[in-house]
């Protein structure tokens, strides 16, 4: 290898280093000032500001704000974990809701009930969260429902995306009413009296 192009190669990798500082220091002010001003509140400005980083250097990374805030929350909260296999349905269920129910009822919880919020009068916050988020949620399900077929738990017409939507309607129901805790006997009465139920009932 010439010198030039070790040289090279040394100077890429620099920029690539500082290139992901760059991105966990806008990632972290956003999550940051989700936290504490909220998704409409927060301007582009402020995130600069606040990751000491140029708005220029910012939509060179992101094309607007709801991309940036949906990689954000991407970022705080990693990669979707795949689920436990408890070894049957309910507990694989059981284990989910009580994971959820930690999150939603934690102040990461807070912020992304807010960034939900304005999702649902924001259409291109709502495509961007959908894109991400949501379609990490979704293979988790799939999983869980995949598992339960083979165990013949489940039919093979087990719809996950009713998993999706019936649980996350019953948590945000809860939290958003102040109907009681997001506690176990909560999330027992939702596996047993909901989403095993509607899992089940075999369709005519």
């Amino acid at each position: 290898m010439a010198v030039s192009d070790s040289v090279v190669i040394e100077e890429d990798v620099r920029d690539s280093r500082r290139g992901a500082g760059r991105r966990f220091a806008i990632c972290q002010a956003v999550y940051e000032l989700l936290a504490k001003v909220g998704y409409d509140r927060m301007t582009m400005d402020a995130i600069a500001t606040q990751a000491k980083a140029s708005k220029a250097t910012i939509y060179r990374m992101w094309v607007d704000k709801p991309e940036l805030v949906a990689d954000a929350l991407k970022w705080r909260f990693g990669p979707t974990p795949e689920p436990r296999d408890t070894g049957s349905l309910r507990g694989d269920l059981l284990a989910l809701m009580t994971t959820a129910c930690e999150i939603t009822g934690s102040e990461a919880g807070e912020v992304i009930a807010g960034v939900m919020t304005a999702a649902a009068h924001d259409g291109r916050l709502s495509e961007a969260l959908g894109q991400t988020l949501f379609q990490g949620k979704q293979q988790m399900h799939a999983t869980i429902i995949d598992r339960a077929v083979q165990r013949g738990e489940l039919t093979p017409d087990a719809d996950a995306e009713l998993l999706h939507e019936v649980m996350h309607s019953m948590i945000t129901g809860r939290k958003l009413w102040c109907l009681g805790p997001l506690d176990r006997d909560f999330a027992e009465h939702v596996v047993d009296d909901v989403l095993i139920p509607v899992l089940t009932c075999r369709k005519p």
